[in-house]
Order: C-alpha cells, then sequence, then structure tokens
C-alpha cells in the first residue's frame, strides 16, 4: 500500500508538470489544473515533516513564498478590495508551490530529462506554428511590426512571456548537453540543430526579452561552457556568431530590421518629448515614473496592492493626460512591490532574488545561476510575478532548477 501510494505522488507530480507546461501554451485554465494538481500533491504526501524541514533548509524555496505575503498584507489598507483579490488569486503559486515541489521522492535526472524535453519540443511546436502564421501573412506583418505588433504566438499570445520559454528551454538543453544524458548521435544533432532555430526564431519574432536573454544569458553561457569543457575551437566560432548573428538578422530578417528602426524611433520620440501612448517603450518608461511617483509618496507601507492601478493613473491625469490608453501598472517590479506595499517589500523581494547567487547550490550549477541572472534583468522592465504566466515562468522553474540541485551527481 506504501509503495502504491508513493507511484500515484509520483505520477501525480508528473501529470501536474505536464499539465502546467501544456497549459502555459494553450490555455489559461489548463495551467491553474496543472498547479492545482501539483500543490495539492505535494500537500497530500506522507512526509510532511520531512517536507517543512526541508522548506525551511532550502532559503531560495522559502524565499520564494515570502513574496505573497506583504502583497497580501497589504490588502488591509487597500481600498479596492475586489482588483486586490484578483491580483492575490494569481499569486497564490508563490506561496503554496514552493512547499509543494520542495522536494519529490525518486525523481532522478531521467525524469528531469524527460520533462525537459517534453518543454522544448512544446516551444519548438509553438515557435513552427508562430513562423507558419507569419509566412502565410508576411506582408501584412511586415506592417504591424512598425506598430510594434509582432506575429502571433503560443502562450495566450503572449509574446513576451513565450520568448521568455525559450530562453528557459535552451537553458535546460544546455543542462542536458553538461550532463551528457542524451546517447544517440542522430537526437543529440537534431536536438543541436532545433536550439539554432531557436535562436533564430527569437530574431524573427523580434521580442527584446528574448533577444536580451540570448545575447547577455545563452550566449556567454554557451561560450564559457564550450570553453571550459575543453572546445575552445567551437567557443571561438560562438563568439564569432554572435558577433555577426545582429548584422545577418537585420540585413536578411525584415522583422528584425524593422524592430531595431521602432525601438530608434520610440527613442527619439521620448528624447524630443513627443509622448502620446503610442510607443511601447515610451509607454514604458511612463508606467516607470508613475511607480516611482507612487513609491516616492507611500514609501513606508505602499497604497496597497488593490490601488497601485487608482494611484497611478492620478499621476497620469496630472502628469500624462494625453496618454488615455496603454497605461501600465509600473513595469519594473521593484516600483510595482513598493508602490503596492512599500520599502520592506523591496527589501524583501531584492534579497529573495539574489539569494541564489550566493548559495552554493545554485552558484554550481551554472544554467540555474544564470536562469535566475536573467529573471533579475527581465525585472528591470517587467512585472513579471504580477500576472499568471510570468508566475508560472518565475516560480515553477526556479523551483524546478531546485529540484535538479537536489539530483544525485
Amino acid at each position: 500500500m506504501q509503495l502504491n501510494r508513493a507511484a500515484i505522488h509520483r505520477s501525480l507530480f508528473f501529470t501536474g508538470i505536464v499539465v502546467a507546461m501544456s497549459g502555459f501554451m494553450f490555455s489559461r485554465a489548463l495551467l491553474s489544473i496543472g498547479t492545482f494538481i501539483l500543490i495539492a500533491n505535494g500537500c497530500l504526501q506522507n512526509d510532511l515533516k520531512e517536507r517543512f524541514a526541508a522548506f525551511f533548509k532550502y532559503k531560495v524555496v522559502a524565499g520564494i513564498s515570502s513574496l505573497f505575503l506583504l502583497p497580501f498584507i497589504s490588502g488591509l489598507w487597500s481600498d479596492d478590495t475586489v482588483t486586490w483579490g484578483n491580483m492575490m488569486q494569481d499569486k497564490l503559486p508563490l506561496l503554496l508551490m514552493p512547499f509543494a515541489l520542495v522536494m519529490q521522492k525518486d525523481f532522478e535526472r531521467k525524469h528531469f530529462t524527460s520533462l525537459s524535453l517534453f518543454w522544448i519540443l512544446l516551444l519548438f511546436g509553438g515557435s513552427v506554428w508562430s513562423t507558419i502564421q507569419y509566412m502565410q501573412q508576411w506582408q501584412l506583418y511586415h506592417e504591424l511590426y512598425r506598430f510594434s505588433k509582432t506575429i502571433p504566438t503560443w502562450a495566450g499570445n503572449d509574446h513576451i512571456r513565450f520568448s521568455m520559454g525559450i530562453v528557459v528551454g535552451i537553458l535546460l538543453w544546455l543542462k542536458l548537453e553538461e550532463w551528457k544524458v542524451i546517447h544517440h548521435t542522430v537526437v543529440i544533432w537534431l536536438m543541436r540543430v532545433m536550439m539554432i532555430w531557436f535562436v533564430l526564431f527569437l530574431h524573427i519574432l523580434g521580442a527584446k526579452t528574448g533577444l536580451i536573454g540570448c545575447y547577455f544569458i545563452l550566449l556567454p553561457l554557451l561560450i564559457w561552457q564550450l570553453f571550459t569543457t575543453g572546445k575552445k575551437r567551437a567557443a571561438l566560432y560562438v563568439l564569432a556568431s554572435a558577433c555577426i548573428l545582429p548584422i545577418v538578422s537585420y540585413c536578411l530578417l525584415p522583422t528584425f530590421k524593422t524592430r531595431m528602426h521602432y525601438i530608434l524611433y520610440d527613442r527619439e520620440n521620448w528624447v524630443q518629448g513627443n509622448i502620446n501612448g503610442n510607443f511601447s517603450d515610451g509607454n514604458r518608461l511612463l508606467s516607470m515614473q508613475s511607480g516611482w511617483h507612487v513609491f516616492q509618496k507611500n514609501w513606508l507601507t505602499g497604497v496597497g496592492y488593490g490601488d497601485i492601478r487608482t494611484a497611478t493613473d492620478e499621476w497620469y491625469n496630472t502628469y500624462a493626460p494625453e496618454v488615455t490608453v496603454e497605461r501600465y501598472l509600473p513595469l519594473n517590479q521593484w516600483l510595482t512591490s513598493g508602490s503596492g506595499a512599500g520599502i520592506a517589500a523591496v527589501i524583501l523581494f531584492t534579497i529573495v532574488i539574489l539569494l541564489p547567487l550566493f548559495t552554493k547550490d545554485w552558484q554550481k550549477n551554472k544554467q540555474a545561476f544564470f536562469f535566475f541572472v536573467y529573471m533579475i534583468l527581465i525585472f528591470i522592465f517587467e512585472t513579471t510575478i504580477d500576472e499568471q504566466f510570468g508566475i508560472f515562468i518565475f516560480c515553477f522553474f526556479t523551483l524546478y532548477w531546485h529540484l535538479s540541485n537536489l539530483l544525485k551527481t
């Protein structure tokens, strides 16, 4: 009976991950179901005492849960409790998933390999689907890129989160390459070709979030990984490719070229003070200004997570009334945390996201380490842990990397 129960929990663990990964691509409801399966499965196992001990032992895991607490407490001074409640519902996995995934008995490298390959294949399917949509109406999308509209993607047509998923997928592949767990030569080279395709697709898509991951995370890590394993010539080839890739992409990929022109045009308008809410990067900077204003005025406790929208709207009405649409919440995780829950939330968030960088297990796992460096970069211009897809990428994959740290070498 005990063995059967353990097998059931292990099966539910794998099922929850597969459902959640699939849900990220196809359905928010399915993502919620997968998350629920993982949380329920973790809380119903018969190792709760051991699980609690592990939860408090691994500070990074406990830290993820703590990110829920101050936004939750800010409901005490939020006037808009409906908005606050909706935001807390999205954030709930931050509180519960770390306990559920702090450990899983009988989780082995082969399981990590299979689940990672499943994620990679999902991303490949999504990238091919997006490319087909682009090829069918390429003239339309070339025009749309002039207005910061991108080709459609899976993950709810959220090209930012989808590109983040691709960066994560390549990091997972680099871990599998390091472990040398795939032995069939044909499969290895097919996967390597797929990784090259992912890099190309990130340039076709033109999402800045994905390109930042490509040039500041993936290529440096790949070069380091090749160099330290004695493949110095290959490392030099990758370095040379990284230098010419933007030039080649600019010359050959119309979407990439248009995207670069749009960014420069957006910047020129910002410098000249032409602010009307029609440009994505300008709107992003405006959102940060609004968040900084709200935080300065309410630095001790914040305005409450439910009232961030109301408070930033007041700033827009006063300082940027010409912007009537695309009034983003502060697109910086520190500013959102501070606006909603005050200086304590800023300090806590900073400690939690820097903790892996000073933890031995994470320092040894270079791919996991670079994953967190990537998330820190993203937090500068995104509020990743304030919406469902972003929370999944940050919370789930932080815990997934944590589980890989526990695997026997």
